[in-house]
């Protein structure tokens, strides 16, 4: 599959917004401002959170969480659990917002992998059922996850998408793209061409 990321390259950067590296770059370097409610709404509109049609006290209680964890990148799995005990709809309803913990993450840390559906996708990634034990399906995302950052590593180490991240590089000429960031937004790219 990289070899073909590889192959259509030009492709592939052409089915990414520029907007995308713009916007990142400019989270990426205004992440002080979290607390900021302007902040915030380019943060839940570039990372898509106002499609999930989130409550207000989740989004609030996500933004104040990711405010006390500035420096201290938590624990995913911990993360992931904290999220889950947050009402995501005003009738008090709970759900596993997994990817948007991995964005949260990967905030902190901009070497850590983002889940989205379209990375499941490429990497043929089962979901857990819906209605399986919450500790069961955290332990399977997290997982997967884990499996990106050694599959990640692998890909930077062993350059096998070497020309694609130079290629992203000299046409988006990102500020804080890491690797894997590239990585991701490249998958991205490719997975949404496929569609």
């Amino acid at each position: 599959m990289y070899g073909l990321i590889n192959l259509r390259c030009a492709e592939v950067l052409a089915a990414i917004p520029k907007t995308h590296v713009a916007e990142y770059d400019w989270l990426m370097a205004n992440l002080q401002q979290v607390g900021i409610p302007d902040y915030q709404a380019k943060y839940r509109n570039y990372w898509r959170m106002n499609s999930a049609r989130l409550c207000s006290g989740f989004y609030a209680a996500y933004f104040e969480k990711f405010h006390e964890c500035q420096g201290v990148p938590p624990d995913l799995a911990s993360l992931v659990i904290a999220l889950y005990e947050i009402p995501t709809q005003k009738t008090g309803r709970q759900s596993l917002q997994f990817s948007f913990a991995t964005k949260f993450l990967h905030s902190l840390d901009n070497k850590a992998p983002i889940y989205d559906k379209l990375v499941a996708r490429f990497y043929f990634f089962k979901k857990p059922r819906w209605n399986a034990p919450v500790a069961q399906r955290v332990q399977c995302f997290v997982q997967f996850h884990q499996f990106l950052q050694i599959e990640y590593a692998r890909v930077i180490e062993s350059e096998l998408l070497a020309p694609s991240i130079r290629a992203f590089r000299d046409y988006f000429e990102p500020q804080h793209f890491t690797d894997e960031k590239v990585i991701d937004s490249l998958i991205w790219g490719y997975v949404s061409l496929l569609q």
